[in-house]
């Protein structure tokens, strides 16, 4: 029997293709093996040893950093309450200010491309020249916050932003001030994919621009919402530059200051004294590892995976 006319082109044209797809693929496939798989394995082998992170003697541990770690009573009152403090509030915050901007954003309002591109400003400066800035802001004798509640003659709230019981409401700040721009970008993408036609036909039937908003555009985002929940916890999990460039001259923030990111840094290279402790620090890398892995798939089937057909 002949072959039909234009088979073996079309053969060709698709081993190609997937030749193609192969090596597209496998630059992005050697970059996350090297740079991640890689070193989350190395961390969980090196979890198993006592290691100053220099010498070639590494005793062997077994699990017993981790049974460390369970009766770390700093790690599980301070480091995690801060560390998931950050998560829930700060993700409250970030997340429901940027739906509010995005809602508006989406709306008639004039100069929309100037606004979206105001918001996301903060995003494009490096996070330790934010750090720094911020903590110019906080800065109790000639910081902005302070010189403009004394020019409103509000006196009684001045005070060290940065100390320790108000640091973590300065941190929530300035996270929040930062990450918003970003999250507005992510859900006006996602409205603006949304077809006019529900709306429309909303608004024939009565409904408000909230109501719309939270009935009707708010289910049909409901996968890139739950993708910005996730990269938030990212964020929120591995804060760290705030809170160690705010020490400065050699500083190291408070043990009631600490997060899960700066504990694992000061366990690892300590804060005035070196220890130099990889065994321990790398036992929380992991437990961190396992952390994100949890948030992940937790609020992945809270939220729904499967993308809105529309």
């Amino acid at each position: 029997m002949a072959k039909e006319p234009g088979i073996g082109v079309k053969a060709l044209g698709v081993r190609q293709s997937k030749g193609f797809i192969v090596a597209s693929l496998s630059v992005p496939l050697l970059l996350y093996v090297g740079f991640f798989v890689y070193p989350a394995l190395q961390g969980f082998y090196v979890s198993l040893f006592n290691w100053d992170g220099f010498s070639t003697n590494m005793a062997f541990r077994g699990l017993g950093n981790f049974r460390e770690l369970l009766g770390d009573g700093h790690f599980w009152r301070v480091v995690m309450r801060n560390t998931l403090g950050i998560l829930v509030i700060g993700g409250a915050a970030v997340l429901g200010i940027a739906l509010l901007f995005s809602h508006l954003l989406t709306g008639r309002v004039r100069g929309k491309r100037f606004l979206r591109a105001a918001v996301f400003f903060p995003n494009v400066v490096n996070p330790v020249a934010l750090a720094v800035l911020w903590g110019f802001i906080y800065n109790q004798q000639w910081g902005l916050l302070n010189g403009l509640l004394r020019s409103v003659g509000l006196d009684s709230l001045i005070r060290t932003w940065t100390a320790p019981d108000s640091l973590f409401w300065a941190l929530l700040a300035a996270l929040v001030w930062i990450n918003v721009g970003f999250y507005t970008v992510i859900l006006v993408a996602a409205l603006d994919r949304i077809p006019p036609d529900y709306a429309d036909a909303a608004n024939v039937d009565g409904a408000t621009p909230w109501q719309v908003f939270f009935r009707i555009k708010l289910p049909l985002i409901r996968d890139i919402l739950s993708l910005a929940i996730v990269l938030w916890g990212f964020t929120a999990i591995k804060e760290f530059s705030f809170l160690y460039a705010w020490g400065g001259g050699g500083a190291f923030p408070q043990p009631g200051q600490q997060n899960l990111a700066v504990y694992m840094y000061a366990i690892s290279f300590g804060t005035r004294e070196a220890t130099f402790r990889m065994g321990y620090a790398s036992a929380m890398g992991v437990l961190m590892l396992f952390i994100v892995f949890f948030f992940v798939f937790a609020f992945w089937k809270l939220l729904g995976r499967e993308s809105v057909e529309y």
